[in-house]
């Protein structure tokens, strides 16, 4: 199922096996000014070792706005917030003021202009995004990164270039999703796991030649947060709803 339907909401309840995501547009420049006292000292640092401004922009909004939603499922100030990034990499939330961030998961991705925020409680999540890139070489890329079982399906789609292309960021939104909800990342490889990628066909974990049981663990869902871009979800099963909203 894609998911297509972006609600302006400030602070929705979040229950379990229920997963928000956020859509947050990175060339607001308005945002800037809000958003930037809200992030660390190192965030400001990160931010301001970005040679080109529009690249700056993009990230101070992405994690400020990344703040602010934390904030508002936590009922604290944005600049409260710290964070911890697990053994390969994945980012969570610190304990702040000697409390427990209440169980609140989250994952963070952002493309071009477009960040997508996703949040659960006490289920881990996943989240990526990618805008389109015409100038990519689609079949020649899943020979190197994809699994044969999906190199086959792209090849099939062959006969009709806007289907290679949409397979092709289908494919690689889900799989990063999957790697960034398992905290594995990119060192564990593309290839030993297949996803579904054919236009029209459902999001889903097909099989992880590393993990026989992931197909009943994990829910795949797909996104569609603009024209040409991709994008996908994976949370620990069950999944209830993805309710998406618009920041």
């Amino acid at each position: 199922m894609a998911t297509d339907d972006w609600r302006a909401v400030r602070r929705p309840p979040l229950g379990p096996h229920v997963t928000h995501v956020w859509r947050v547009r990175l060339d607001d420049t308005s945002r800037v000014a809000a958003y930037l006292p809200t992030l660390s000292l190192e965030e400001r640092t990160r931010a301001d070792r970005f040679f080109r401004e529009v690249h700056r922009r993009r990230y101070v909004i992405a994690h400020g706005a990344l703040r602010r939603i934390l904030a508002d499922y936590l009922d604290v100030e944005p600049l409260a917030l710290g964070f911890v990034t697990g053994e390969h990499g994945k980012p969570a939330l610190a304990p702040f003021a000697g409390a427990e961030p209440a169980g609140v998961e989250f994952n963070l991705s952002h493309s071009g202009d477009l960040a997508l925020v996703a949040v659960t409680r006490t289920t881990p999540v996943g989240v990526d995004v990618e805008q389109w890139d015409e100038g990519v070489e689609c079949l020649e890329l899943a020979e190197r990164f994809f699994s044969p079982h999906e190199r086959r399906a792209l090849r099939a789609l062959a006969d009709a270039p806007n289907h290679v292309i949409a397979g092709f960021f289908a494919a690689w939104t889900r799989k990063e999703a999957y790697l960034k909800a398992t905290g594995h990342g990119i060192v564990r490889g593309l290839h030993h796991f297949d996803v579904t990628l054919a236009p029209g066909e459902p999001a889903r974990l097909v099989a992880d030649r590393l993990d026989r049981d992931a197909t009943e663990r994990w829910t795949m869902t797909e996104l569609a947060p603009a024209e040409g871009y991709s994008a996908a979800l994976v949370v620990a099963s069950p999944l209830e709803e993805v309710q998406c909203f618009a920041l």
